[in-house]
């Protein structure tokens, strides 16, 4: 344990692995009573299913240790009021509360701080508590690192002083309660301290032992009176990470199988929803505050705000289609129209947690079993003579003869069966969401969608001649963007193809002016996660965009007053974006993100924020960030830089959730400088100096016989195709979860500037700080506007050019290997190898060199 503990120690320092980065591909499955009654069978089958998929998790090296498995159940009453009386209590018929807890094993001055917590909390919130059980477990059948991390694990059983509380609202009681006790005891930074379970309906008993040891190390699970009509299992495998007992699953309110794609945006989303959550039925909001924790997985945060939505009285059923929603924009043709009403409505309350999962889930109203949008996890299930219900990542967990067997199939894409307990009743996915769809009919007449109102027709353009040219040569357009980029966008409708690999330099090591989104690099789906085909998987993809004041998610009735906004694309034409601000013109602020020569860039950034906080504060809804009034006296923000400081800024003052932020911007060209922006938080953007290009080439006659509205429209296709296909590499399908998800690593970018702009992107090779971005700002502006600006740069980013950037692999140069390498002439390659010595720094490896301690020494 001291060299993983070593060498964990040096991965998190090396910036290698945090716990952010924990993913899951794991067996999951559950098993529950058609017509929710209780037994014993129920818990065996459960513990045998679990069994059976002990393949889908790992196994240390000890041979016993495992990544983690548990079970979750109800509550068994009579094996509970033996143990009260155990205590020299009666039990008087009221609720039995139990908290499964884990507890730091050898500090015992640790132990009794978590113990006073919890002891302090219940009775300030008026319950009775009749002790603490020391949970009975056979460490025998742990391996030697799970025995080393093995918490204390012990149950506190207690009661509620007011008989009348009961069910729903005793749940969330304690449900408030145990946030409260988690909040303070991560202020008073107590290790190892972590609560399983906290309920009067049910239990989870789970830990880093293998699947077939659970009912071994848990003798409890062996007693008849374990019975319920609900089990859900979980064998975790951690496909890239540490794991923990407590990480284990399944969680409170799910177990779950996947990972959470877009779990960074849904994290940084969490925090703006964060804003504006109230609800009557809990006494303080607050104790419910941050929802997702600092180092939480993706699957833990998930359950965290799964089992939020269920305490604020959203069934688990609508509590999954708001999280984890079908495909539902592109198939108007295929799904009826109470779904797709009900999924509009759905998909503009809250960000979809994107990516693979099958879902096991319950709210002990309900149990549940779903697909993600893709259906990229296995989940089989049948459907049993005897009133139960089978649904899991394998088929024969539990053997089944085929006569006792009334349906089986498999859940496709985002669907869902699932079990209403306390009616005894069976749901199939079409009657889940027809159930769902009359509830919430209602809600769909305040959706607006602004497509239809902001048609693409006669556009307008504002620069020529020279003023066009210096404004494309101060943002850094070249003839070759112009020529490479820009034009096959509108002749072909998508982005011109490129060979892979790139050998002109790293933006920070270039002595050209390179865009800051040159400095951001988009990460990609690894380990077990697949990308997703944006062509052929077009249908579930959607760059739909909602935009406006987001509401309060714990009370659908007041989840906002005014109307939401929607649009099919985040792109909009020039025509479009004046009818945008003009629709919005009483709630929106215009807010300049241009600097004088005489002020500095952090003035300016420190400005913008302040006015986007004032505007906020006075109501305004729309945000308008424009570059336009760039002139020769005036220099641009980068558009990425500002964008980035008003939603950083806006989200540390609790105000993003009511904004929108819309972009008019002359920074942008191919998609990934899109991509950039809607990254760190844009909502739409009005790429106004790539239609002015458009148009002047256009005049040209470049474009054959399309006319303007047509090449603005094909131009537009491309950039969303493209976004379709950047997203696609991250697994995620939705830009409304890829927004504000800050997706990047950053490459030569000062990470002083990427903790305060940038927070949540990844920065491990820090770089050029602010002064040094105005320095180049200053450069090419000042170029832009000399008097004798005759031509654009040449750029040379896509192709060598003899004045344009460096490229590490240049013609004479490879011409020069290949002659030594046919004439076997070392001089030869000793001047290739010179002439490669004497290039400027273009990649990382050229900034290492030898330890001089070193050179002394013979290779040999």
């Amino acid at each position: 344990m001291k060299i993983y503990n070593k060498n964990l120690k040096k991965l998190i320092e090396g910036g290698v692995y945090s716990k952010e980065m924990e993913h899951d591909a794991c067996g999951v499955g559950i098993v529950a009573s058609t017509e929710g009654k209780k037994s014993r069978k129920i818990v065996e089958y459960g513990i045998d299913a679990l069994k059976a998929v002990w393949h889908r998790g790992a196994v240390d090296a000890d041979g016993k240790t495992g990544d983690g498995a548990g079970i979750h159940i109800e509550i068994p009453s009579d094996f509970f009021i033996e143990k009260i009386e155990l205590t020299g209590h009666e039990h008087n018929n009221s609720e039995i509360c139990v908290g499964m807890v884990f507890l730091p094993k050898d500090d015992y001055t640790s132990q009794e701080k978590s113990k006073s917590i919890v002891e302090t909390e219940l009775t300030t919130n008026d319950f009775y508590i009749y002790g603490w059980r020391q949970v009975p477990v056979n460490t025998k059948v742990l391996g030697s690192r799970a025995e080393f991390t093995r918490p204390e694990i012990a149950q506190v059983i207690f009661r509620p002083n007011n008989e009348k509380l009961k069910n729903k609202e005793l749940e969330r009681q304690l449900f408030a309660v145990r946030k409260k006790i988690e909040k303070i005891s991560i202020e008073m930074q107590l290790r190892d301290f972590y609560i399983c379970s906290f309920s009067s309906r049910s239990i989870i008993y789970k830990g880093m032992f293998l699947a077939e040891a659970l009912s071994d190390f848990y003798p409890d699970l062996k007693d008849e009176r374990f019975i319920s009509r609900f089990a859900i299992f979980h064998q975790r495998f951690s496909t890239n990470t540490s794991p923990s007992w407590e990480l284990a699953q399944p969680f409170r309110a799910l177990a779950h199988n996947g990972e959470i794609n877009t779990f960074k945006g849904n994290y940084n989303w969490m925090k703006v929803h964060e804003e504006e959550m109230k609800s009557d039925l809990f006494n303080d909001i607050e104790d419910l505050k941050p929802v997702i924790n600092s180092g939480d997985s993706d699957s833990a945060a998930l359950d965290k705000v799964f089992e939020l939505l269920n305490r604020s009285g959203q069934p688990a059923p609508l509590a999954k289609l708001m999280l984890i929603p079908d495909a539902w924009s592109k198939k108007s043709k295929t799904l009826p129209k109470n779904h797709q009403q009900l999924f509009n409505f759905l998909n503009s309350t809250m960000e979809p947690w994107d990516g693979p999962a099958a879902l096991a889930a319950t709210d002990n109203e309900w149990i549940i079993a779903a697909q993600d949008r893709n259906g990229l996890r296995p989940l089989r299930y049948i459907i049993t003579k005897d009133k139960l219900l089978f649904a899991g990542s394998e088929t024969g967990m539990i053997p089944i003869k085929e006569d006792k067997i009334i349906s089986k199939g498999r859940l496709g894409p985002g669907e869902i069966i699932g079990v209403n307990l306390d009616k005894g009743k069976i749901y199939n996915n079409n009657e889940i969401k027809n159930y769902l769809s009359k509830e919430y009919k209602h809600f769909n007449n305040q959706i607006v969608d602004l497509d239809k109102k902001f048609p693409i027709e006669k556009e307008i353009f504002t620069l020529d001649g020279d003023e066009l040219k210096k404004k494309q040569y101060v943002f850094g357009l070249s003839i070759e963007d112009l020529e490479l980029i820009l034009h096959p966008m509108v002749e072909d409708s998508k982005e011109a193809t490129g060979s892979m690999g790139d050998d002109t330099p790293l933006a920070v090591l270039s002595d050209r002016y390179r865009p800051l989104n040159h400095y951001f690099r988009q990460n990609f789906s690894q380990v077990t996660n697949p990308p997703i085909d944006s062509l052929r998987e077009n249908k579930v993809m959607s760059l739909r965009t909602r935009f406006g004041n987001l509401g309060n998610i714990l009370n659908f009735d007041n989840l906002t007053k005014e109307n939401i906004y929607v649009l099919d694309t985040p792109i909009l034409s020039n025509s479009q974006f004046i009818k945008f601000k003009k629709y919005f013109e009483e709630n929106s602020k215009i807010i300049d993100c241009t600097f004088s020569k005489n002020d500095n860039l952090k003035n300016s950034l420190d400005k913008i924020r302040s006015l986007s906080e004032a505007a906020a504060r006075e109501g305004s809804k729309q945000l308008v960030l424009t570059d336009k009034n760039v002139n020769e006296n005036r220099l641009a923000i980068p558009m990425v830089l500002a964008v980035g400081a008003i939603n950083s800024h806006l989200i540390k003052k609790s105000l993003r959730g009511f904004v929108s932020i819309n972009i008019e911007t002359g920074d942008t060209l191919d998609t990934h400088s899109y991509a950039t922006l809607l990254g760190v938080g844009a909502t739409t953007i009005n790429p106004y100096l790539a239609f002015e290009s458009i148009r002047q080439r256009f005049n040209k006659k470049l474009f054959g016989n399309l006319n303007i509205e047509d090449c603005v429209k094909r131009y537009i296709k491309s950039v969303n195709a493209g976004l379709l296909k950047i997203m696609s590499k991250m697994g995620i399908s939705v830009l409304s979860s890829y927004r504000g998800g800050c997706n990047f690593e950053t490459v030569g970018l000062s990470r002083a500037i990427v903790s305060e702009y940038f927070p949540g992107v990844i920065s491990r090779i820090s770089g050029i700080g602010l002064m040094g971005i105005e320095k180049k700002i200053r450069e090419i502006h000042k170029s832009a506007y000399l008097e004798n600006l005759s031509v654009l740069p040449i750029g040379g980013l896509y192709k060598y050019r003899k004045n344009g950037e460096t490229h590490q692999y240049q013609g004479n140069l490879i011409h020069m290997l290949q002659h030594a390498v046919t004439n076997n002439s070392y001089e030869t390659y000793k001047k290739y190898a010179q002439n490669i010595y004497d290039l400027p720094p273009i990649s990382l490896r050229d900034l290492v060199g030898f330890r001089k301690r070193y050179k002394k020494e013979k290779i040999e």
